[in-house]
């Protein structure tokens, strides 16, 4: 463990506003019915020391804190310091403590760590939240057992004696409640005094749900489970609480919180210890998990190549087409950048598919090109790009970087095991070289006049184009350890010389375009822009790639915005017989091009959607492992380990490599995973979709060579040369970009972080839903509606086809409403939607300054093609030193 070692205490504290009660902008928890604030002395900013029990919400905390507050604030690890070294270097000081929520148990050390010892022996106030609380309980003898049931995500009712920390607070004001175990109150010992109840319902009972609402009787509130919501000890300053003052739904939570300072201050003023001058040495707050001060005590990894800002390392260069140009995004994708004339290594597509849509402004495509070189006349050379992925259990990068359209051998990135540096480290430092600090814009309308950069509309600019696997959380989940089962075994990485052929470089933990070239559809003002990135000083090596990327000049930039413009212009244009002839003559008919259905596609029917591939989907967990995994997710959660546990699995089908037909003479070749994924779009469109082609490092070369050749691999054959991601997903899990109009935040806007957590589900209204006397004779066809087969009258045919229809549609409406409003009050969907939104303000309280946390939307109801959603806004604005990759 490590030892402090440094300064004596300093008198300097660095100023820094963190004040900020998330709970006024989500919901009307009103402050104003509590009584005054318990008579005491005027607060001082005591020196506090939070012991976080690697919970998922400790630094929700600090938001209960004012300014001056957590100026002293420092958060540690339950397990960070041996008992010894604590009490006599980090201990003596503090003025009070904070044991916070966690898993597990308290009487287990690797759950409560040095939280029981500080119970035991320190005298000075302690606040004890759920674990803290049970904790606190169980060392002054008291009983921890099971609750009534376990309790996550609920708001619970809270009644209390009016002292302590409940002083001034309303009777029944509403608490979130996240445990399993409860304190025993039945046999409390002596020295603790029950201060607060509730009464626990099931979740679910039949007698308790009306349409998904849970509604509690006074009947109910008397035969529900009486649970010990809080405690404190008779004669130490020692105070409990079994629900979370820090959750976005709990009311009177900051109130909370300034009573326990309340309480530390009398408790100084008695002894005569108040001294206002006491502060924290700097050496301390270095050690702290959330930083009180992170531009003065943490630096910011800088590039390990010096950044010149005059003249800029790299210019954009942007243009904007035509407005009466907008042609289908897909078949511009389809078209440049999956088939036709240039061979692809890569390639990329953020497909806004769902439209319209509020959040699916954009889409962004590109690739990487890699044509054969008896087809060099006819198309001008694209940018040098690189492809990226690595491996968590190697800590190895793989860069291959493209340049003339010719990949070079790939370059293998070795990170010092024995080092801090982490693949977030190693981005950083690529990223850091392409900020908007180091690029120069141009940009042009469509007939080559000068546009102002604001016109532009967008604020990705070409970059990192790619996925992270949920396996990085072993280089960002601290405390996290790989299970055996799961280490690679592989001897091959130990040769530099050769390429590893193992699964996890053939499924790598995160992969990335680094892209420099790209095309942009704006579905709202229906424009297209085509951008690329100049690199002004060519033999100038991108730190960490080997090499330069981007154009080499702004002409050949230019050439190639206008080769790719005239190419969109000729798609846009669709009925030019010149253009379809073009494209035969070069590579045949393009097969996805036209109005044709996918080939996967043998019929209409969604059932057969899946049709084509060469076995079907199959589970890869038997049913009876199945169910073990839901009972022993049961039994984690019971047992206080966990309060969510998303259970997934894995589907599995083989799809041929390449589809090959014959149209009278010409050769055509598809792509079966894009034909799947134009599927997924249809019957799905979703705002997030996306579609990536991406090269793995170990065969990278053999597709590369073959598409030279011209040679296609057989249908049959089972070599894996691409890693293909479909996506269709009604969720992004995190934006950092200007919002305007955001009058909330700061100047900056462009510092903003947005997550928009999707929990709660329910199916669209699909078919008839009138009443059998009604007479509709609507037939409801796997969802969709059905055509009317009521015999009419020739001559009111139409009128009474029309009431009919108006008469059905009005029923689905009314259905559609009644599911929306199920939704909107189902206590197990809001419950769980809760611990992601609480979830997510304690991760951004990590990187983003904890006044601008806040909820500006909680659990509104999103509708979608298929489904309606439960859907929580987070935002919240990063911090000066952290960049986009460590956020």
């Amino acid at each position: 463990m490590p030892t402090p070692v440094g300064s004596p205490i300093s008198s300097g504290i660095v100023d820094r506003s963190m004040d900020i009660d998330t709970q006024t902008t989500a919901i009307a928890a009103s402050t104003t019915t509590a009584a005054t604030a318990m008579d005491s002395p005027t607060l001082l900013p005591l020196r506090t020391l939070i012991v976080d029990n690697y919970d998922s919400y400790t630094f929700n905390l600090l938001q209960l804190f004012d300014e001056d507050q957590l100026k002293n604030a420092v958060v540690i690890r339950n397990d960070q310091f041996e008992w010894p070294v604590f009490e006599q270097e980090i201990l003596p000081y503090f003025d009070q403590i904070i044991l916070s929520p966690g898993p597990g148990r308290p009487e287990r050390t690797q759950d409560f760590g040095i939280c029981t010892q500080i119970l035991q022996t320190s005298h000075i106030p302690v606040f004890g939240v759920c674990l803290g609380h049970q904790g606190l309980g169980l060392t002054h003898g008291a009983a921890v057992t099971y609750g009534p049931e376990p309790v996550h995500g609920q708001i619970a009712q809270i009644k209390h004696d009016n002292t302590g920390i409940f002083q001034g607070i309303p009777q029944e004001f509403e608490a979130v409640r996240y445990h399993s175990l409860v304190v025993q109150e039945n046999d409390l010992p002596d020295s603790l005094v029950a201060t607060a109840w509730c009464h626990s319902f099931p979740l679910i009972a039949a007698d308790n749900i009306s349409s998904g609402s849970v509604h509690i009787s006074n009947i109910d509130r008397a035969l529900g489970s009486k649970v010990l919501m809080g405690l404190r000890h008779k004669t130490l300053p020692h105070h409990g609480v079994q629900f979370h003052p820090e959750s976005i739904c709990t009311q009177f939570g900051k109130r909370m919180m300034t009573n326990f300072f309340c309480i530390s201050t009398k408790f100084y003023a008695e002894q005569n210890r108040l001294d206002s001058t006491l502060t924290i040495p700097d050496y301390i707050h270095r050690l702290s998990v959330v930083p009180t001060e992170p531009t003065a005590i943490h630096t910011v990894p800088s590039p390990r190549h010096s950044v010149k800002k005059q003249p800029n390392p790299f210019s954009l260069f942007i243009r904007a087409l035509d407005p009466s140009i907008f042609p289908e995004p897909e078949k511009v994708f389809s078209s440049l950048f999956l088939t036709g004339p240039r061979s692809k290594a890569a390639s990329w597509w953020l497909d806004s598919a769902r439209q319209p849509h509020p959040m699916a402004r954009f889409s962004f495509m590109g690739g990487i090109e890699t044509r054969s070189v008896h087809r060099q006349d006819f198309f001008v050379p694209g940018s040098a790009q690189a492809v990226l992925q690595y491996s968590t259990l190697h800590r190895e990068v793989f860069v291959r970087r493209y340049q003339d359209q010719i990949s070079e051998s790939p370059k293998r990135v070795k990170l010092n095991d024995g080092s801090s540096e982490t693949f977030w480290d190693w981005m950083s430092n690529v990223m850091a070289e392409l900020g908007k600090d180091n690029v120069e814009t141009t940009v042009e309308g469509p007939n080559g006049e000068q546009c102002d950069f604001d016109s532009v509309p967008f604020d990705f600019f070409a970059g990192m184009v790619g996925y992270l696997g949920y396996e990085m959380k072993r280089e960002s989940l601290e405390g996290y350890h790989t299970p055996i089962e799961q280490e690679c075994r592989c001897s091959d990485h130990s040769n530099v010389k050769t390429l590893c052929s193992c699964d996890c470089v053939k499924q790598p933990d995160a992969s990335f375009v680094l892209a420099t070239q790209a095309v942009v559809f704006d579905h709202f003002d229906k424009r297209v822009y085509v951008l690329g990135v100049v690199n002004n000083q060519p033999g100038r090596i991108l730190d960490g790639v080997g090499g330069s990327v981007g154009f080499d000049s702004l002409e050949g930039c230019r050439n190639w915005v206008q080769d790719v413009s005239r190419s969109i212009v000729h798609i846009a244009l669709d009925n030019s017989t010149t253009f379809n002839r073009r494209n035969s003559t070069i590579t045949g008919t393009l097969s996805h091009a036209g109005k044709s259905e996918p080939y996967l596609v043998k019929q209409r029917h969604r059932r057969q959607s899946s049709a084509g591939l060469l076995s079907p989907f199959k589970v890869d967990v038997t049913e009876k492992d199945y169910l073990r995994a839901i009972q022993d997710s049961l039994d984690y959660i019971h047992e206080g380990e966990s309060y969510e546990l998303c259970l997934t699995t894995q589907f599995r089908a083989k799809v041929p490599l390449y589809h090959q037909s014959h149209d009278k003479d010409q050769h055509v070749h598809g792509d079966p995973a894009f034909d799947l994924y134009r599927i997924l779009r249809k019957l799905n469109p979703a705002p997030f979709s996306a579609f990536l082609s991406l090269p793995t490092a170990a065969d990278e070369s053999v597709l590369t060579q073959g598409h030279r050749h011209g040679w296609v691999p057989d249908a049959a054959n089972e070599l894996v040369s691409k890693l293909i991601i479909l996506s269709s997903s009604p969720e992004r899990f995190l934006k950092i970009g200007k919002r305007p109009g955001d009058e909330e935040m700061a100047d900056d806007t462009s510092r903003t972080v947005e997550m928009k957590p999707i929990k709660g589900t329910v199916a669209v209204a699909k078919g008839c839903f009138c009443k059998e006397d009604e007479g509709c004779g609507v037939e409801e066809q796997d969802g969709d509606s059905a055509d009317h087969t009521q015999d009419e009258d020739e001559e009111d045919a139409p009128a009474r086809c029309g009431t009919i229809r108006d008469r059905c549609a009005e029923a689905r409406r009314r259905e559609d409403q009644s599911r929306i409003d199920s939704l909107s009050k189902n206590i197990k969907e809001r419950a769980e939607n809760l611990m992601i939104v609480d979830l997510i303000r304690n991760d951004l309280a990590h990187v983003c300054k904890a006044k601008s946390v806040r909820v500006p939307y909680l659990m509104h109801v999103e509708s979608y093609e298929t489904v309606h959603q439960l859907v929580t806004t987070v935002r919240g604005e990063l911090f000066d030193h952290v960049d986009n990759t460590q956020a």
